[in-house]
């Protein structure tokens, strides 16, 4: 699937035609020998790559392309079960689908695998490469690096290592890191649009937007149809507060394939500049592509409850909870929903909840504080704005609302 990534998204026009044409290929040579476990495993990455980069009417059956993607990683893997490929491309599939525990089980069978081909091999770059690249799936970034290191060991002016160990150490949180093996990268090879956008996110990461948005400009001047581009640089144009450039890029990066963390960011950048109906348009589509995603119907909630819609409000922020019951802001949030609605003991009870969850959060308390207030219970309300004012005496608010409780 890398590989495919690699060839694809820079350039996605006549992306359709490429893709068809790997699949008719890989089709005829499974006919020409049904035993031919490489053609399988290829094939599978190309529905993969099907899904994500082909024309919107076979995306729209999204489901039924990673379908027969599980399909040719299973029928790979019957043949031959130590085919360490096709159990990461069917891991990337059930991630896809986010079924964590077959996912993992799949990538745990590829290091399995790997690590004994490494036993047997131990000086083989790629090996190290590959199984670094699964422990990135995996969420182990330091076994990744570590592997990564190895790689470059064995095979230091390999841009597409250092790219990899790259993105490890941006997930990983190291954005000075990444910004290196980025550098590395484009030393090597100045034309590595990914290496460009990697590093735009390292220096995003620290708050260097204009460092960011020089890259990611650098990106687009190499590949005006990489859309990624266009998606990061609209978030960074939402951190400066410049809602109109980044709903610009946003729907730059939608019309060339739309994809869910553009729809989020310029979600926020509709919300920020009250434009709540089309922020609601953009959430109801991120959650009908993932509807289990707490951030989005939270999201969403925010928007209706900007709009006074607090009962449309209180139904995302209930299907927030019930995704993930340990999240205190959706908690918060409910109990402002519940709060301008008068329902102060309701409200009570959800920031009850958040501060059970994160007792840190001078907000917190700051609210329950109100809604004691509401309710006339001024002894509470003052203990809470004394708790408020303790995490963070900075908020005049709080000394202004505590005063008033005394009054």
């Amino acid at each position: 699937m890398h590989d495919y990534v690699l060839l694809i998204e820079p350039n996605p026009a006549g992306r359709e035609a490429f893709i068809e044409e790997a699949i008719e290929t890989l089709s005829e040579d499974i006919r020409s020998d049904l035993t031919n476990v490489d053609a399988y495993v290829k094939r599978g990455a190309a529905y993969t790559a099907m899904y994500h980069y082909g024309p919107r009417s076979l995306r729209d059956e999204g489901d039924a392309l990673l379908e027969q993607a599980v399909e040719d990683c299973t029928r790979a893997i019957d043949l031959d079960p130590g085919s360490a490929d096709a159990y990461i491309g069917r891991g990337s599939v059930y991630n896809r689908w986010r079924q964590t525990d077959r996912a993992d089980q799949d990538f745990d069978m590829a290091i399995e695998l790997l690590s004994e081909a490494i036993r047997l091999g131990p000086n083989n770059a790629e090996t190290y490469f590959v199984r670094g690249g699964v422990y990135r799936f995996r969420r182990d970034f330091d076994k990744a690096i570590q592997d990564f290191d190895t790689a470059i060991g064995l095979d230091p002016g390999n841009p597409d290592i250092y790219y990899a160990r790259g993105l490890a150490r941006f997930q990983k949180g190291e954005g000075d890191e990444a910004i290196q093996d980025y550098d590395m990268v484009i030393l090597l090879d100045p034309n590595y649009v990914h290496a460009y956008a990697g590093r735009g996110n390292g220096y995003r990461l620290k708050g260097e937007y204009d460092r960011a948005t020089q890259d990611y400009d650098k990106v687009i001047s190499l590949s005006p149809d990489f859309r990624w581009a266009y998606g990061y640089r609209g978030w960074v144009y939402n951190a400066l507060g410049e809602y109109d450039r980044a709903i610009q890029d946003f729907d730059r990066a939608i019309a060339i394939i739309p994809y869910i963390d553009a729809h989020i960011g310029r979600a926020w950048a509709h919300y920020s500049k009250g434009e709540y109906d089309k922020a609601i348009q953009d959430f109801s589509t991120a959650i009908n592509r993932h509807p289990d995603d707490p951030s989005y119907y939270n999201g969403r909630g925010d928007a209706y409850y900007e709009k006074d819609e607090y009962d449309r409000a209180i139904e995302d922020y209930d299907a927030a909870i019930r995704l993930d019951e340990n999240d205190p802001i959706s908690y918060y949030n409910r109990g402002w929903a519940y709060y301008a609605k008068g329902e102060y003991g309701r409200a009570i009870q959800d920031y009850d909840a958040a501060i059970a969850l994160d007792g840190s959060d001078h907000d917190f308390y700051s609210s329950r504080a109100l809604a004691y207030y509401g309710k006339g219970e001024y002894d509470r309300a003052i203990e809470d704005y004394d708790a408020a004012i303790a995490l963070d005496g900075s908020d005049p608010d709080f000394y202004y609302d505590r005063a008033l409780a005394y009054y």
